[in-house]
């Protein structure tokens, strides 16, 4: 599978070298480094372990823009609410995922710490931010460009966004003793207090002398830290254009990790859980179905053995090794 990896960049190649530049060719040599990296060292070892909430890959936030100020998403016998204030409207896409991805290794982290008494629980909620927002971006694996049509003003529009909505999740569970009902609700805002800086001149800025950072509230810290559900950054680096892909991949590696027989997921739950602002039509499936696929397709590409097939009725997915392993994972730092 890694030589076809190889082969089909090769292919990309090829109309490059007539260009002038070398900039192309070199991306697409680092980038068959990197898979071939990927192949060989561990995401521990490479230094690239990340992770993501599992609550977040249990009920996904948006692809694109709502048209609303509230978003409801439900799988089986939970409900995941958020809401943000009209002014500011809800994060979507993938620069909100990816900063989501960040906000929960690194309160991972100093759970980990916190847990052992190296800091305080306020400490633990308080995430440094950096001395500047390109340095932020940078460490995403993100391009930093001013201008109109640059990645910094997106950018911190989703992290305005994000660290201005309240979530909220709902259990719904019945009791078999009792035969009773119960319905169990938590949440709360993700940030407590932030504050970011950012240059006026709408282009990347240079360094600062002192910090943006952003504290998260006690229950919003408590949700992202809950078993938190382990990731390869260079994997999401390949696929961070594409939300789907995204949420395929972190939903993938957490359900393998648990996964003891083949199982096919129908296609109108799959459609429940990633089929962000699909209609409940035919042709809303139909759309649903096609993306799904152009997302499995580019996780697989980089995920070579994640046994997962589309069928007519769903999509098949079968035991495999996790992309991340928890065997021997650590969060010391």
């Amino acid at each position: 599978m890694l030589q076809s990896l190889l082969t089909n960049h090769e292919h990309r190649e090829k109309p490059v070298k007539a260009q002038k530049s070398g900039g192309k060719r070199y991306d697409i040599q680092r980038e068959i480094q990197q898979l071939v990296s990927i192949q060989e060292k561990s995401a521990q070892e490479a230094g690239e372990l990340c992770f993501t909430s599992r609550l977040l890959i249990q009920a996904t936030i948006p692809h694109s823009e709502p048209k609303s100020n509230e978003w409801v998403r439900t799988n089986g016998n939970l409900t995941l609410t958020m809401l943000a204030p009209s002014s500011v409207g809800l994060p979507f896409g993938w620069y909100a995922r990816l900063i989501l991805i960040w906000i929960t290794t690194q309160a991972s982290r100093n759970k980990s710490r916190l847990d052992r008494g190296y800091i305080s629980e306020e400490e633990a909620r308080t995430l440094d931010l950096g001395p500047s927002l390109r340095r932020f971006m940078l460490s995403l694996g993100l391009k930093v460009s001013g201008g109109e049509n640059g990645s910094i003003n997106p950018f911190r529009e989703q992290m305005n966004r994000l660290f201005k909505t309240t979530i909220s999740v709902t259990y719904i569970e019945c009791s078999e003793d009792t035969e009773y009902m119960v319905e169990r609700d938590t949440g709360g805002r993700v940030s407590n207090e932030s504050c970011i800086w950012w240059s006026m001149k709408n282009k990347p800025e240079h360094d600062l002398s002192f910090n943006s950072w952003v504290e998260l509230s006690p229950k919003f810290f408590d949700m992202v830290t809950k078993k938190p559900v382990p990731l390869d950054m260079r994997l999401i680096r390949f696929i961070k254009r594409s939300p789907m892909g995204l949420d395929i991949y972190f939903w993938a590696t957490h359900r393998v990790s648990y996964l003891k027989r083949e199982t096919c997921i129908h296609w109108p739950d799959l459609k429940a859980q990633f089929g962000t602002g699909y209609p409940d039509t035919t042709r809303g499936l139909q759309d649903f179905k096609s993306n799904f696929r152009e997302g499995l397709t580019k996780v697989k590409t980089i995920w070579p053995g994640l046994d997962a097939t589309p069928t007519k009725k769903g999509l098949l997915l079968k035991p495999c090794a996790p992309q991340v392993s928890r065997k021997q994972l650590s969060l010391r730092g």
